[in-house]
């Protein structure tokens, strides 16, 4: 920070004194230099609040070494983390909560919801890398909720600038959890454009099921990949679950039709079958009118082209 040579920069430089305490957690310390300044103001509101919030922390974290180790224990920690906390202070505390799940048995299955986990600390905190890699190992664990976890990681990706393996963990998020997806915290543009722009379409779903659609207006926008991969490790085996899923109605329609796009598409371009893709084609617009729509301008192209048999 530039200082200016012709003013008091004492309260500038003993407040960045008290900040670097606060890091370290040395909240006596810093308390004693607020004790300090307002022996010279008083009145000082701002240092005033400041060590009211402090000492306030001070009393907490002392309850909290006493209290019996836990997830429990740290859980109660973060609940007090407010935007009012001295971002030193919040930043030192997030740390404490990290180190602190590290020692506890399989870290990486410590959820509490809605967001108190290893993975969101660190997103938190602007650790990035390692808030993806927590993720990834919760997910690998076989932790609940995973639409929330696969978003999590989406935008760890998305703060690391890996746009692509980004948009992989949404599209996986919105597939496999919609409603489980974190939005009021998802760190996404493209996945809130997307979004805006379906809930500006006119179609004949309800708002509930926008987030279900996510994956294939994410596809005809060009946003998300269409993986055919297991497709072509094995069409038969594929083929049959998608059928059941149809037939169960054991998902939500979005789900087999996203399914039923992705055969289509694997039987346009990658393994040819007219007569196979003229009934997929004619159960997806059977399905939802709207989006067949879309999925035939799509494929057709900006120009148009020759008509589709359906």
């Amino acid at each position: 920070m530039q200082l200016d040579l012709f003013c008091d920069n004492r309260r500038t430089i003993r407040l960045n004194d008290a900040g670097e305490l606060l890091r370290a957690l040395r909240l006596e310390e810093a308390l004693a230099v607020f004790g300090e300044l307002l022996a010279e103001a008083p009145e000082d509101t701002e240092l005033l609040a400041l060590q009211g919030l402090v000492a306030a922390w001070r009393e907490r974290l002392s309850r909290f070494h006493a209290a019996p180790a836990g997830s429990e224990r740290l859980h109660d920690l973060w609940r007090e983390l407010t935007p009012q906390t001295p971002s030193p202070l919040a930043a030192a505390l997030r740390a404490l909560l990290v180190d602190e799940l590290r020692q506890l048995p399989s870290p990486e299955l410590i959820y509490i919801p809605p967001r108190f986990h290893i993975g969101t600390l660190l997103l938190a905190a602007g650790r990035f890398a390692e808030a993806e890699h927590w993720c990834a190992r919760a997910l690998g664990a076989g932790i609940g909720e995973r639409g929330r976890f696969l978003g999590w990681r989406g935008d760890a990706l998305t703060r690391l600038n890996d746009p692509d393996r980004a948009k992989e963990a949404y599209l996986a998020a919105f597939l496999e959890g919609p409603h489980e997806v974190d939005l009021e915290s998802l760190q996404s543009p493209l996945i809130h454009d997307l979004l805006g722009s379906l809930e500006s379409e006119e179609h004949d779903f309800g708002e509930t099921d926008l987030l279900a659609w996510l994956p294939v207006w994410g596809w005809l926008r060009g946003a998300f990949g269409l993986p055919l991969q297991t497709l072509m490790a094995d069409r038969a085996v594929y083929v049959d679950a998608l059928e059941a899923a149809h037939t169960s109605r054991s998902l939500p329609m979005p789900r087999p039709w996203f399914e039923d796009m992705r055969y289509a598409e694997y039987l346009r371009t990658t393994f040819r079958d007219d007569r196979e893709l003229v009934r997929v084609r004619r159960r997806m617009r059977q399905l939802n009118g709207f989006m067949f729509e879309q999925y035939l301008e799509k494929i057709r192209g900006p120009e148009g082209g020759p008509a589709v048999r359906t």
